[in-house]
């Protein structure tokens, strides 16, 4: 979704709908950031209130239009060139283009600070979060997606799949 570009002033809200129970027919719990995938950030209500402050900074809120939940997507706009592609390991297309990370190193003093980022080299891939977004989210309650930390250090942690 992502490409470090802002939507807001063409945006018509998408259309999505909620999962409201898992394959084996049992209610799902109402996550306040639900899972849609690791390359974006979807919010209900209660998180637009609590992480906007930090949002606001990195990127756009748009909404979107669910017929039984508040939902909004975080459209990253911060683009941060700190992919340290010499250290990482990554696989290739044949002509240059990164197919996959199998693991990730970043360029510790171009992410310090940085809550929520993308990479120029994987702008439709996945979103990146730092310790200030972690700490925000762990502070308030929230529930979602589990985040996976890529480094140890200040550095950020990928959105990763969880249940919610």
């Amino acid at each position: 979704m992502s490409t470090g570009t802002s939507r807001r002033a063409t945006w018509r809200p998408i259309p999505v709908a909620r999962l409201a129970v898992d394959d084996e027919g049992e209610p799902r719990a109402q996550a306040d950031l639900p899972w849609l995938g690791g390359h974006v950030l979807v919010l209900r209500e209660r998180a637009v209130t609590m992480l906007a402050p930090l949002l606001d900074r990195y990127g756009e809120l748009l909404p979107l239009a669910c017929p039984d939940a508040d939902l909004w997507l975080f459209n990253v706009l911060t683009v941060v060139d700190a992919l340290d592609e010499k250290n990482s390991e990554l696989i290739r297309f044949d002509d240059g283009d990164i197919l996959n990370v199998e693991r990730y190193e970043f360029r510790p003093d171009l992410v310090a600070g940085v809550a929520v980022f993308k990479v120029p080299q994987l702008l439709r891939g996945p979103l990146f979060v730092g310790d200030e977004f972690v700490d925000a989210v762990a502070a308030t309650g929230l529930t979602g997606p589990e985040l996976t930390p890529l480094w140890s250090g200040a550095a950020p942690a990928a959105v990763q799949r969880a249940d919610g």
